[in-house]
């Protein structure tokens, strides 16, 4: 890789435990916030009227993830993931997972094909899985969409 070379939105790859071979259109909402208290306002004051203030971190919050699957005849496994990861709401039983989470790698390559940036989130949990909207007159493909959220982000490179 090229010293500062920039990276392309378009050269990436979702690798989640278990469905490493979907081809995806799209993934976004890569986030993570760091949550404060008392960096809002003054918490008091000291001698000579000086204003106290502190920003202390509460904890972290995590976006949703969003990806985008170009859909396949014979392969349904995003959408297995979805049910078996929620209880039946008829039979109000427990989960087809038993409330596994998965592991989840998001690669950025560069021009030569080679891992640039890698991002890894454990915990992944999906939320909601979306499917296309059908037409008689759209040219489009079919795709799945599924929500996930995550209990942890890292960035290794």
């Amino acid at each position: 890789m090229a010293a500062d070379e920039i990276l392309a939105n378009s050269k990436f790859y979702i690798d989640i435990d278990g469905l490493s071979d979907l081809i995806i259109k799209s993934v976004s909402g890569i986030s993570a916030t760091i949550e404060l208290a008392g960096s809002d306002a003054s918490y008091g004051v000291t001698s000579g009227g000086v204003s106290a203030v502190q920003s202390t971190v509460t904890g972290v919050s995590n976006s949703n993830i969003t990806i985008t699957f170009v859909g396949t005849a014979e392969d349904k496994r995003v959408f297995d993931w979805y049910y078996d990861s929620h209880s039946t709401e008829y039979s109000g039983g427990g989960t087809g997972s038993g409330g596994e989470r998965k592991t989840a790698t998001i690669s950025l390559y560069n021009q030569g094909g080679d891992e640039a940036a890698q991002w890894t989130l454990t915990g992944v949990f999906p939320v909601s899985y979306k499917g296309s909207s059908l037409s008689a007159e759209d040219a489009a493909l079919y795709e799945e969409t599924l929500d996930f959220c995550y209990e942890n982000l890292s960035r290794k490179m």
